[in-house]
């Protein structure tokens, strides 16, 4: 593959679109010339894809006085990329509803193009002109923005999110590529990696106290937290509250995640120690699909769990579907969301099925929904929530998402998830800690990033260089 590009280097951009349109061994050379003069964008694209050519030539009026040298490189790498898929489209057609935006936080962009002083309609304008964005997908991001921009505005002043990794899963889901291990293998780590976990917590206390900041939120998450036996749950839960000053914690969440890891006893525990908010999450209410993808529980197991946590006195409960499952049709999605409202959880996610090389389902022979079907479902998803008082209020995009298309989270106005937008819009350190962590440190004009080991025995093995990680905090902040 070849790629020239004159007057503006956009490659790591483009290649994002060269992805979605051709093969990595195709024969495609890519050449653009851009140019911009008089307030006129210009760029001329060529293919050349098995010998033959294929051209587009893009105009675009864009005044760049007054804006921002990030919105305005923003623009022009937009222009590129409309360039070349115009032309890639004479060759492949596939469904582009967020255009040339090819980022994973499209409400963040619509956010920093209203703190730079951008009304609704120039934002709207510069999602639909520029970037080629549906209406529909326009008016989601921006109202995404908005519902955000209020837990933003409350975010603490040095304050920070704790994110704490349990790289622990009954088995591992045939969709699945995150950080999580099949507890059949890596079991018998689980008693090390919570003594040494506990380690981490304190450590990280102390560092945050040396900060001069305090931790506003804590989210557990993994793989599958309560894949932990009872002993070791309660462990790390009454490390949170030995080290951490809980009475400034505004959120606490625990992912519940899979049916058939929760207990009453972990229910209880989490009770307890001052959790307010779990997730309990089916991906789909259909028994067919669950047994196909993997799942070990049933959807009534799902019901009998949602109602125990409701018992127990959890009132901020977190539902996650998955729209595009293997062989599932609209109607078999459209039951899940139906017997999920029933139900009625305070924040229920809808993500779209994402093919990640990481899962097993990459090399599956099964049947993949197409782009047509995906925005159906996600169409009636959307107007389910708008019809029972929940907002849209996060988003995310991922790479090799089906029909490329978005997830979004929706919740009861009081019941947005702050640590889901601090993890999506990168306003507040986020410190994490465990399996897979990946801290990030917000400074006044980058975020740097701190990993932890993914695999347990690697944290056990290496857990002093994850200390000396911590410490490193500490030098990036000029405290030591």
């Amino acid at each position: 593959m070849v790629i020239v590009q004159n007057g503006l280097d956009s490659e790591r951009g483009l290649k994002t679109f060269i992805n979605m349109f051709f093969k990595t061994d195709d024969d495609l050379s890519v050449f653009s010339d851009f140019n911009y003069s008089n307030k006129i964008i210009n760029v001329y694209t060529v293919l050349y894809y098995e010998n033959k050519k294929y051209t587009d030539d893009y105009y675009l009026n864009f005044d760049s006085e007054g804006r921002s040298e990030n919105l305005i490189n923003k623009v022009f790498r937009a222009a590129c990329a409309n360039s070349f898929v115009h032309a890639a489209m004479k060759i492949h057609k596939i469904n582009l509803p967020w255009g040339s935006m090819c980022g994973i936080r499209p409400a963040k962009n619509a956010r920093e193009m209203a703190e730079d002083g951008s009304n609704d309609d120039e934002i709207e304008y510069i999602f639909e002109k520029i970037y080629e964005v549906s209406p529909e997908k326009t008016r989601l991001a921006m109202t995404v923005a908005k519902n955000e921009q209020k837990i933003l505005n409350e975010i603490g002043k040095n304050s920070v999110s704790i994110y704490i990794g349990i790289p622990f899963c009954p088995t591992r889901c045939l969709y699945c590529s995150f950080v999580s291990t099949d507890m059949r293998v890596s079991g018998k780590y689980m008693n090390a990696f919570c003594d040494k976990l506990v380690l981490e917590i304190k450590k990280t206390a102390e560092v945050i106290k040396r900060l001069g900041a305090f931790a506003e939120s804590v989210y557990i998450g993994g793989g599958t937290p309560t894949s932990l036996d009872n002993e070791n749950l309660e462990k790390i839960l009454s490390a949170v509250n030995e080290y951490f000053d809980l009475k400034k914690i505004k959120e606490f969440t625990l992912e519940a995640g899979r049916a058939d890891t929760i207990t009453d006893e972990k229910l209880a525990a989490a009770k307890k120690y001052g959790v307010t908010r779990i997730s309990v999450n089916p991906q789909t209410m259909n028994d067919k699909t669950l047994k196909r993808v993997g799942r070990k529980h049933t959807a009534q197991d799902v019901k009998d769990i949602f109602l125990k946590a409701r018992e127990i006195g959890f009132d901020n409960i977190n539902m996650d579907l998955i729209a595009g499952l293997p062989d599932e049709s609209f109607e078999d999605f459209k039951y899940s969301v139906d017997e999920v409202l029933k139900l009625d959880p305070d924040d229920i996610t809808i993500h779209t099925m994402c093919v990640k090389h990481g899962a097993r389902l990459k090399n599956a022979e099964l049947e993949f929904t197409e782009s047509k079907t995906m925005n159906r479902m996600l169409e009636y998803a959307q107007e389910k929530m708008k019809n029972t008082g929940r907002i849209p209020y996060y988003m995310y995009r991922q790479k090799n998402m089906v029909g490329n298309l978005e997830n979004v989270g929706y919740a009861y106005p009081d019941k947005m998830c702050s640590y889901n937008i601090s993890i999506m819009e990168e306003t507040q350190t986020i410190i994490a800690l465990g399996g897979g962590g990946s801290t990030k440190i917000v400074t006044d004009d980058d975020i740097i990033r701190i990993y932890n080991y993914k695999d347990p025995k690697e944290y056990i093995e290496k857990f002093e260089n994850i200390l000396e990680k911590k410490d490193e905090i500490l030098k990036l902040k000029g405290v030591i």
